[in-house]
């Protein structure tokens, strides 16, 4: 992902990073911060590559994020839930933006969420943080009990959700689940694996439509070949 000649983002965290913390463990601390600037507004992403994929920026959420600066969506005032929030970039953006936004992710996983969100949402829309478990209402997973987020969302989005064969079916029992009558999702995902184009087709069996934003609608500078932005709604009777 490429800014003019200017690499700004690195599968794994890059981007313009600095260490996080100086202090007696300074040695010892893996975490650092990306600064990504949304609208004119500078924010601060911590991250951490020694914690799992959670802690870390991915370019996905990046092309999401500058497809939020051109999209003409007013978001003020929207009901946004952000799954595998991660760091948290998409879903702060868009509480800059005055959306009423919850970020989420996996119970144990949130430290890092918690912290951006604490440190990058000062004023506009508000920005709750939620940990989720994706799947069948009612079920229990490795991870507890799923999460019924109920389906009173004006918009859900997320980035890189589709990542393995056995993610794939809870993330489509939560997406059923949690859109309402004028739910729209937009996602963006990088193909990584032919297997993963299988989650389109299933999307169109559970009763979803979607539609991939041309090129010349997304960011002009943050884009790249490999990764999607996706429109979804659940189809009309």
């Amino acid at each position: 992902l490429r800014e003019g000649n200017r690499q700004v983002g690195l599968r794994g965290g890059g981007g313009d990073a600095a260490m996080a913390e100086d202090g007696e463990n300074a040695a010892h601390d893996t975490s650092f911060v990306e600064n990504f600037e949304f609208l004119g507004t500078e924010l601060a992403i911590k991250q951490d590559t020694s914690t799992g994929h959670d802690a870390v920026l991915w370019d996905a959420a990046r092309v999401l994020a500058k497809y939020f600066e051109v999209v003409p969506i007013e978001w003020r005032g929207m009901k946004v839930l952000d799954l595998g929030s991660g760091c948290g970039l998409t879903g702060i953006c868009l509480a800059t933006l005055g959306a009423q936004v919850t970020v989420s992710e996996l119970p144990g996983k949130t430290q890092m969420l918690a912290h951006n969100v604490e440190h990058n949402v000062q004023k506009e829309g508000s920005c709750a943080v939620l940990e989720v478990v994706w799947g069948e209402v009612g079920t229990t997973t490795p991870w507890g009990e799923v999460t019924d987020l109920g389906s009173d969302w004006d918009y859900i989005v997320g980035s890189d959700l589709v990542y393995s064969d056995e993610s794939t079916p809870a993330l489509l029992q939560t997406f059923l689940r949690s859109c309402g009558a004028r739910t729209e999702i937009i996602m963006s995902m990088e193909l990584r694996r032919k297997e993963d184009l299988n989650f389109f087709k299933r999307l169109v069996e559970v009763g979803f439509e979607f539609e991939k934003v041309p090129k010349e609608k997304c960011h002009p500078v943050y884009s790249a070949d490999e990764i999607g932005i996706f429109r979804i709604r659940k189809k009309k009777a």
